[in-house]
This record gives C-alpha cells, sequence and structure tokens, in this order.
C-alpha cells in the first residue's frame, strides 16, 4: 500500500508538471482555428520555410527621382536555389484588417541568372493591417502587427514555417537623410570634415533611431579600411538639402584623390541619392 501510494504521488507530480508546461507551451503559441481560412486553403504547398520582415520600398529604385517609399512584406525562402532569380508565388488577401498570403509554388525563372540565392517576393502591407496570416498547404501562421509612423511591431501567435527577421522595424523619417562614408586609414579626417559641413547647416538637425529596432537606413559604411558609423539628420528646408549635391562634389574634387579609398553617400527619404564619385 505504501508503495502505492508513493506512485500515485509520482504520477500525479508528472501530471501536473506536464499540464503546466502545456499551459505556458499554449501561451507562448496560440492554437489556430484553422477553419477560419479553409476558404483560402488549396492543399497546395511549397517545401521551404520562410523568412520575412517589413521594408520601405521605392516602385522605380533605379531611379533618382524623388518618391514616397512604400510599405511592403518582404518574403524569401529559406532555402536557397540555383538561380538567385527563382521567384516566390502568393496570393494575397485583404480580410477586414487582416492581410493573408497563401503561398502557391516556387517558380523556375526559365532565365537563370547565374549566382545562388533565396526565391522572393514583396507583397504591399496596407498602414491599416492589425494581423498577418501566412498560409503554406494546411499550416497557417499568424502574427499580430502594429503599424505608426514610427515603427513598425510584429508578434507572433503561432507560427510553423515562418520567422520574422525582426520583431521591430523603424519606418524611414519624412523629409530625413543619412549620412554614410567610408575612408582609408590615412585620410579618416575626411569623414568629420564633411560631418562638420552638415553639423553646420541650421536647417539639419541630428538625430537617432532610439530603441530596439532594424534601421532602415545602412548603419555604417563597408568595404572600406574604415567602415564610419553613418550619422542620421532631419531637414526643415528640402532646397537646403538639395543643394547637397554640388556642395558634395565640390567637396569630392577639391578634398578627395582619386582611388583613395573614400566614399561619401547621402541617402534621402524620397529615393534621392548624392555620391562623391559622381
Amino acid at each position: 500500500m505504501k508503495h502505492l501510494l508513493i506512485t500515485l504521488l509520482i504520477a500525479s507530480t508528472v501530471l501536473s508538471c506536464s499540464r503546466d508546461s502545456a499551459e505556458l507551451e499554449a501561451a507562448d503559441n496560440e492554437i489556430v482555428d484553422v477553419s477560419v481560412y479553409s476558404e483560402y486553403l488549396t492543399g497546395k504547398s511549397i517545401a521551404t520555410d520562410i523568412n520575412f520582415m517589413p521594408d520601405e520600398q521605392y516602385i522605380n529604385h533605379n531611379s533618382n527621382a524623388p518618391q514616397p517609399p512604400l510599405l511592403t512584406l518582404k518574403l524569401v525562402t529559406k532555402q536557397v536555389f540555383p538561380c538567385v532569380n527563382y521567384l516566390l508565388k502568393t496570393t494575397k488577401f485583404i480580410k477586414g484588417n487582416e492581410l493573408i498570403i497563401r503561398f502557391d509554388e516556387v517558380a523556375d525563372p526559365g532565365v537563370c541568372l547565374t549566382a545562388i540565392g533565396p526565391a522572393g517576393a514583396s507583397i504591399d502591407l496596407p498602414e491599416n493591417i492589425d494581423k498577418i496570416v501566412l498560409i503554406n498547404g494546411n499550416k497557417v501562421d499568424v502574427y499580430s502587427t502594429d503599424i505608426n509612423e514610427e515603427k513598425i511591431t510584429l508578434t507572433a501567435l503561432s507560427k510553423s514555417f515562418t520567422n520574422a527577421l525582426y520583431s521591430k522595424t523603424f519606418r524611414i523619417p519624412k523629409n530625413s537623410f543619412a549620412f554614410v562614408c567610408g575612408t582609408n586609414t590615412g585620410n579618416t579626417h575626411l569623414y568629420q570634415d564633411f560631418l562638420t559641413i552638415l553639423e553646420r547647416n541650421t536647417s539639419f538637425k541630428e538625430f537617432k533611431f532610439e530603441g530596439e529596432g532594424r534601421v532602415p537606413y545602412p548603419v555604417v559604411s563597408s568595404g572600406h579600411w574604415v567602415n564610419h558609423p553613418s550619422k542620421f539628420f532631419i531637414y526643415s528646408n528640402r532646397a537646403e538639402f538639395e543643394k547637397l549635391d554640388n556642395i558634395l562634389n565640390t567637396f569630392s574634387s577639391e578634398k578627395i584623390e582619386k582611388n583613395s579609398g573614400v566614399t561619401i553617400a547621402l541617402y534621402g527619404w524620397n529615393n534621392s541619392k548624392y555620391y562623391s564619385w559622381d
């Protein structure tokens, strides 16, 4: 009898721990009623997980013509394919404030760009969306979404095949620009020299992206002997910002020697780009 009581106590403790564990798991990964999305299920699926993130893009990114950024959801396969231009085909639905994306297939591009890479797609992300639903076959992943002028925040409610690369992403502030500079080891002063020009202009006010989140501008230059941290500004006068094109050209011709390993780039919020090497 004594042994039986001990056995029952142990079993009771194990069941209690298992129940607590299950409750914690349910709290972290909400159970989704797939039947709510049954009209969007086709049974077709793709054999790869998906990484995604909010991203502000420009409709014509190859042009310097001023244009406001468009908020999108960037989707890429975790699997790498033999051509960098494989296509991730999706179908998009809007249901109230929900954005529903169904993954239909990974398509061969026909003409292969000879570099490996994931398949990708970009989906417009409306500002009023508060839930993103991602469907692959009979799998349904759900994320709550908080979109405001400063930041986009994603919270996984249930996930099995997707991964949000960033839980928080900063928006590109209106009338902002980034100063991005790289130098060689013997001419690092050029970074501060041009930064001083920006700091002395009363139409420009430096700011920082405060708190957690992916910054939408380059945070540091790349490919130089010395990669300097980027600086970010808000301009109060658009004409003063546009003058930076000529100011940078003059600075480059007078201060930057050819093949000296120095580059300066100014990236504007509206797709304006000024380069020291133009």
